[in-house]
């Protein structure tokens, strides 16, 4: 049983990779990732799949917003479609505004290059369709703890947060140091953590233990289910076997 859990990083992509063990590694490329993993069990990565064309089409960010108070702000806004596969920050902007009514912020621009890659990806590999699932860490450590993580990711007691949270649910597995790792992966420890609680949440999925949101999704243009995929039951005994 293969479980994978990516985040993306300044480098490309950190994946956890969760089998009788954990392994933390690097690719440049989502293609990359599976040319060393065609086959997998579960695979989450905190990058959007699936586009909206307008409003009328429902993505599950708004909800998960809702639910991470008061940290809803950890989720960016999704561009369109067009935005995305626009190549300059005004004209991703004037499409945004075209399909959806509002601009786009530099943060959410910020990341257009990766949901390309993840699009385009899916566009190439349509074997892989809602196969590989769109996640969100934050919500996912919400979900493995019972309640919102108030502590920032990116400082040292977030980091502390987050692997007490990932232990409970890896009893007996080793947790690398994510600082010596963040070094040797020129990457942030908040990517890994974020990638390990993904893998996480990847084997709770193989047990049948997470859900969607929304329960019933809608498609996009392109086929892909716009979806949060998430742990669905939380509690302070249950493990990972």
């Amino acid at each position: 049983m293969i479980c994978l859990g990516a985040d993306g990083c300044k480098a490309g992509w950190i994946v956890a990779v969760l089998e009788e063990d954990l392994r933390l590694e690097r690719y440049p490329s989502i293609d990359k990732i599976i040319e060393a993993y065609p086959e997998f069990s579960a695979f989450l990565i905190d990058m959007v799949i699936g586009l909206r064309d307008s409003l009328e089409q429902i993505r599950p960010d708004d909800m998960a917003r809702k639910e991470l108070k008061p940290r809803g702000s950890t989720l960016f806004p999704v561009p369109s479609r067009s935005a995305v596969y626009q190549d300059t920050y005004d004209e991703q902007k004037k499409a945004n505004i075209s399909s959806l009514g509002k601009s786009l912020s530099k943060q959410s621009s910020a990341i257009i290059p990766k949901i390309r890659e993840m699009d385009e990806f899916m566009s190439a590999h349509p074997e892989y369709r809602n196969k590989i699932d769109e996640s969100h860490p934050e919500l996912t450590f919400k979900r493995l703890k019972g309640s919102v993580l108030l502590t920032k990711k990116k400082d040292k007691a977030g980091i502390d947060e987050r692997i007490r949270i990932i232990k409970r649910y890896l009893p007996g597995i080793r947790i690398p140091d994510l600082y010596v790792k963040a070094k040797e992966f020129r990457c942030n420890a908040d990517d890994l953590a974020d990638a390990i609680g993904l893998a996480v949440a990847a084997r709770l999925k193989t047990q049948g233990m997470c859900e969607t949101i929304p329960e019933q999704p809608q498609m996009d243009a392109s086929g892909l289910y716009m979806r949060l995929t998430i742990p669905k039951t939380i509690g302070r005994d249950l493990v990972v076997i």
